[in-house]
């Protein structure tokens, strides 16, 4: 249960990053409306994120059973004693979980037939960067 809510919390750490990041730069950094365009394929005709509400529950669901899985893999690897749960050892994995991460975006966003227009190279770069934080997230949880 504690894995749950540790990988529902540092996802929700990184996704407000993100849609921060979108605030502040005017830059589509949107995880969660990417993620409902691509994997729904309803890019709109100017190539822009879905806004329809099924689609977008879609990303939102998909987006936070990422994140529990990875937690639950955190929680694994740190119980057998791969690593330990301390600040150091979180950003490594939200490093590693990270460039796993920017392959995946890149390679997806690449072979899709119908990509949205968003910034590619910065948008894989901040994805794979704010697994840091959601690394950290999963830290804060599981040490409480």
């Amino acid at each position: 249960m504690k894995a749950i809510a540790a990988g529902l919390f540092g996802t929700l750490l990184m996704t407000g990053a993100l849609y921060l990041l979108t605030a502040i730069t005017g830059k589509n950094y949107k995880v969660v409306g990417v993620l409902a365009t691509m994997v729904t394929n309803h890019t709109t005709p100017d190539k822009g994120l879905t806004r329809k509400p099924a689609d977008l529950l879609t990303g939102i669901i998909l987006h936070y059973l990422i994140g529990v899985f990875f937690a639950i893999i955190y929680f694994y690897l740190w119980q057998a004693g791969v690593g330990h749960p301390t600040l150091f050892w979180s950003i490594v994995f939200g490093l590693l979980n990270g460039i796993f991460a920017m392959g995946f975006w890149f390679t997806f966003i690449r072979l899709h037939p119908r990509p949205p227009a968003i910034p590619v190279m910065s948008y894989v770069m901040a994805v794979g960067l704010s697994h840091v934080l959601f690394s950290i997230g999963v830290l804060i949880v599981y040490t409480l």
